[in-house]
């Protein structure tokens, strides 16, 4: 008997005698039958084909036999513990798991690749409406002074001033490193690209520097670096842009626009099943107050 009551007080038998209540209470509450559709995990074509153009893109070469099987053994583990959380609900409330759930579906809602095939006349259509978003710039070629300069009006604007007017009246030397501050700038470029000159001195100077004279002095213009003076020797604007130009872009453009226009539509009619109430602070105490019956 005291050997008896020696083991019943070790708190490891406590333990395993909890667990067995709790574990028998769970078998008589849970009487769900098991459906053999559930307990049956098929990895189709379908899933496959996913697996192996995952790992290619990946790995940029196909899987090996060893490997394809590797991957099927980590997908069907992956939904034995999917499913089996489910059953012990550990996906209620379970933020990495909506997450995970909503990529999934997301991955659903893609278009295929004869839906991203544009139709004749529809490239042409898009570019026309989006002709803007392809036009060239301006094409520059310029000398440029630069000044120190942190804001407008303070001493490296004022000497930029003075500088250009002495410029303007042809009293002095053309000299950039004399007139202005040392930087590691170009004194200036030959006939270039707008966007090539913009993102090297910033929008604001390739603005300015485009309404300049050809063969005068303009400024001062503003940069991120400070501000300078420019000599415009060069502007050329660029010939109209036709689809032909830009035909790899535009197709781009125009799939990443159909791809959002498509899952959009997708998720609107999902979304629509479904009855969404959002109760926003002001609406929510008003609705506990009425529930109290506290007017």
């Amino acid at each position: 008997m005291t050997v008896v009551r020696k083991i019943l007080g070790e708190p490891l038998v406590h333990f395993l005698l909890a667990g067995g209540v709790i574990f028998a209470s769970y078998s008589l509450i849970d009487q769900t039958p098991v459906s053999r559709d559930r307990r049956s995990i098929e990895v189709g074509q379908g899933q496959l084909s996913q697996l192996f153009e995952t790992f290619s893109r990946t790995w940029q070469r196909p899987p090996t036999k060893l490997e394809l099987q590797g991957l099927v053994d980590g997908y069907v583990k992956e939904e034995v513990f999917y499913r089996e959380g489910q059953d012990m609900g550990l996906d209620q409330d379970d933020t990495i798991f909506r997450r995970r759930m909503q990529q999934k579906l997301e991955f659903l809602l893609e278009p295929n690749a004869e839906e991203l095939t544009p139709r004749d006349g529809e490239l042409e259509a898009y570019f026309r409406e989006h002709a803007k978003r392809y036009e060239q710039p301006t094409k520059l070629a310029f000398q440029q002074i630069f000044f120190k300069s942190s804001r407008p009006g303070d001493e490296g604007e004022l000497a930029a001033k003075e500088v250009l007017s002495r410029l303007s009246a042809g009293s002095i030397d053309i000299d950039a490193e004399t007139l202005g501050d040392a930087s590691t700038l170009p004194s200036g470029m030959d006939l270039t690209d707008g966007k090539e000159v913009e993102a090297v001195f910033g929008r604001e100077f390739v603005v300015g520097a485009a309404s300049g004279t050809v063969g005068q002095w303009s400024g001062p213009l503003r940069s991120s670096y400070g501000t300078h003076l420019v000599f415009l020797d060069q502007s050329v604007a660029q010939a109209g842009i036709t689809l032909t130009d830009v035909r790899d872009k535009v197709r781009l453009d125009w799939e990443s626009d159909r791809r959002k226009e498509i899952t959009d539509k997708r998720y609107a009619e999902m979304k629509a099943r479904y009855d969404v109430k959002v109760l926003w602070p002001a609406e929510q105490a008003s609705s506990l107050v009425s529930a109290s019956g506290v007017e």
